[in-house]
């Protein structure tokens, strides 16, 4: 006896149906999986932005509050701003290195003149004078910030003038008044100490009426004595001391004493494009002499403003000086855009973030309330 066994498939309607459930379910997968791999992305590029951003900000704002302290805090009053050297047609310029001083936007940039005459102050602004890193927002700006380095106790040595671009310091048996020691620190350090100590493209501010260069340093004649010796117009690239100016040069003590000195540290930030691919803007800070070095990669835009105190009226919010004012009167500076973007543009374009704060510049700030005649 035979059975008879039917073998029955699927139609060809439930097998269309079948693939387009399992497309809609495996397309639906790619999506969620795609969404994932976005997201962890953008997370990715957020957390790197923000670590930048701590960075960046942390030693700005830092040095930004220093501005004035020990050194040339002034609320307006222009013989305490350190006069530059001037009566040779050659301008002093910053910032610079031991070599050069094209560093904002490939040209030196001019210190800030004021009644015919140009000066160091402890705030000077830089509107404008940055790289355009986007055509849309126009020109970045520069800041430069000078304070006073308390690491090293100059300030107990006494200068002699030996020529017109050498000071000898020597250390007396007894210390001046002027003398304070850092923190921890015992007894004054030799000025050639090898971690502290002076080093070429290091600036000294002589009481608030010269900055140098330093050049040289070498053991004295006598114990406890150095001579330092600064760049002069032709060899320091930014014309800090020139001996055939009329003022403003090392010569100028040598009729008269040589003032307490201190070492100056004068601080730069600008933007400029990574010479590794041509293309990534970053964030730059150089020190005195020393070479340029990047803060945060991929800082895109950098514009300031600042607040003056002018004998009781307070400018706000000022991307250019007023008028009547000078960059001595400052005693807030606004970060309007510090603008960082993610180091890859992704499927939808950078990710960006913009800090806006403001920074009171406490040295300056306070002579607004405790003013010094």
């Amino acid at each position: 006896m035979r059975h008879k066994h039917t073998t029955r498939g699927f139609t060809l309607l439930e097998l269309m149906v079948s693939m387009a459930i399992g497309l809609i379910v495996l397309g639906t997968a790619v999506q969620l999986f795609a969404n994932a791999l976005r997201a962890s992305w953008v997370t990715s590029q957020k957390a790197e932005l923000q670590s930048d951003f701590r960075a960046a900000t942390n030693i700005m704002t830092r040095d930004i509050g220093m501005a004035g302290a020990g050194a040339l805090g002034n609320m307006g009053l222009t013989t305490q701003a350190v006069l530059l050297p001037e009566g040779t047609g050659i301008n002093a310029v910053y910032p610079c290195n031991t070599v050069t001083c094209n560093y904002v936007n490939g040209a030196p940039v001019a210190y800030p003149l004021e009644s015919g005459a140009r000066y160091l102050y402890s705030i000077i602004p830089g509107y404008n004078f940055g790289i355009t890193v986007n055509a849309a927002q126009g020109p970045t700006d520069i800041i430069s910030v000078s304070y006073v380095d308390t690491k090293l106790a100059v300030n107990c040595y006494v200068g002699t003038y030996t020529n017109n671009i050498s000071i000898t310091f020597t250390l007396p048996a007894v210390l001046p008044t002027t003398c304070i020691l850092p923190n921890g620190v015992a007894a004054p350090q030799a000025l050639n100490d090898p971690i502290v100590g002076l080093q070429p493209g290091d600036m000294i501010l002589f009481g608030q009426v010269f900055v140098g260069v330093v050049s040289t340093i070498a053991p004295g004649a006598a114990p406890n004595s150095y001579l330092v010796t600064f760049q002069n117009g032709i060899s320091d690239p930014g014309h800090l001391d020139q001996p055939a100016a009329v003022s403003g040069n090392l010569a100028q003590f040598a009729a008269t004493p040589v003032p307490t000195a201190a070492r100056l540290l004068m601080i730069t930030y600008y933007l400029d494009i990574s010479p590794s691919d041509g293309v990534t803007p970053r964030l730059m800070r150089i020190q005195n002499g020393k070479n340029p070095a990047p803060v945060a990669e991929n800082v895109a835009y950098l514009k300031f403003s600042y607040d003056l105190y002018n004998n009781g009226t307070i400018s706000a919010n000022q991307t250019t000086l007023p008028a009547g004012t000078n960059p001595g009167m400052i005693t807030k500076v606004n970060i309007l855009h510090m603008t960082l973007r993610s180091q890859l543009p992704g499927v939808t374009g950078y990710q960006g973030l913009d800090l806006q704060t403001s920074i009171s510049t406490r040295d300056m700030t306070f002579q607004q309330e405790y003013p010094i005649n």
